[in-house]
């Protein structure tokens, strides 16, 4: 029956139940984890595979790191901005942690800055010279996601990042020269052995924590990078300016002793250096430690 008689006899009309919203609303939201799924199980392979620019995508992924840097940053100010004792321990840590990246001076051209992606930044450019003194300082720092760019904040004190900061402004202005490195000789790299003796794993602990990037494969690097020998290996703990502490968790006791060993024939490797290869330059200070 469609109604029922009221009191003046006429029917009176029954509204039909009308479908709920509920079955449409969970369509929805089924139909969209489904579409996730199904970019996430396509779509990140192919994403993990890119490794070239689309059209407008490095412009995009700019605008994304500026934004990000400026809104994260603040306005500090750099507070060793004219020290040049802080240029220096800037470039010593840069020299160590940066420039197998970002290339000796700067222009993205390390050994590694052209394997990643998104390649490593030219940090001489005029986009990263409009960012403030803060923005490089937090890249720095907590380094950004889905790059290359790891971030330095458990390494190196606020301290020895202001003075990256300082050389880098310093190395785009001109106003220093980077520090060239002896390259390491496949000789040199041979001897590293983690199942060897204690100098062959001591080479394996020297090459692997990247002491070489900074000192040279045997502590020949100029100036205050260069090491004596073993006797130096205190700063791995202790840290200095420009240079990070190295604490158990990153290197063991037992890797400390068998760098010692290996750091040990550093004096007689150097002298057994091939004609031309560079030598180390007179240490500027007198006592120069390892970055480790």
């Amino acid at each position: 029956m469609e109604g029922s008689l009221n009191a003046g006899g006429a029917r009176a009309a029954v509204s039909k139940p009308r479908p709920g919203r509920r079955p449409v609303v969970l369509a929805a939201v089924l139909g969209a984890v489904v579409t996730l799924g199904a970019v996430l199980i396509v779509g990140a392979p192919l994403v993990l595979l890119h490794r070239q620019d689309l059209p407008l995508e490095s412009a995009y992924g700019s605008a994304v790191v500026s934004l990000a840097g400026r809104f994260q940053s603040g306005n500090a100010t750099n507070p060793l901005g004219n020290n040049q004792r802080a240029v220096l321990a800037g470039r010593d840590a840069y020299t160590g942690s940066c420039a197998s990246c970002h290339g000796a001076d700067g222009k993205g051209n390390g050994v590694l800055g052209r394997a990643t992606y998104p390649p490593a930044t030219d940090l001489t450019t005029e986009n990263a010279r409009e960012k403030s003194d803060a923005e490089l300082f937090w890249i720095t720092k907590h380094g950004l996601s889905f790059t290359g760019m790891p971030g330095f904040g458990s390494q190196y004190s606020d301290q020895d990042v202001w003075s990256l900061v300082s050389y880098l402004r310093a190395l785009q202005n001109g106003q220093t020269q980077a520090v060239q490195i002896p390259q390491t000789t496949k000789a040199q790299l041979e001897q590293a052995d983690p199942a060897g003796n204690a100098v062959q794993r001591g080479a394996a602990v020297y090459f692997a924590q990247g002491c070489a990037d900074c000192h040279g494969a045997v502590g020949n690097a100029p100036a205050n990078l260069a090491l004596r020998g073993a006797g130096e290996t205190g700063a791995i703990r202790r840290g200095r300016s420009g240079m990070p502490a190295y604490g158990p968790d990153q290197i063991s006791n037992a890797d400390l002793s068998d760098l010692e060993a290996y750091m040990a024939t550093f004096s007689s490797q150097r002298q057994r250096t091939a004609p031309g290869q560079s030598q180390p330059a007179p240490a500027s200070n007198s006592n120069p430690s390892p970055r480790g």
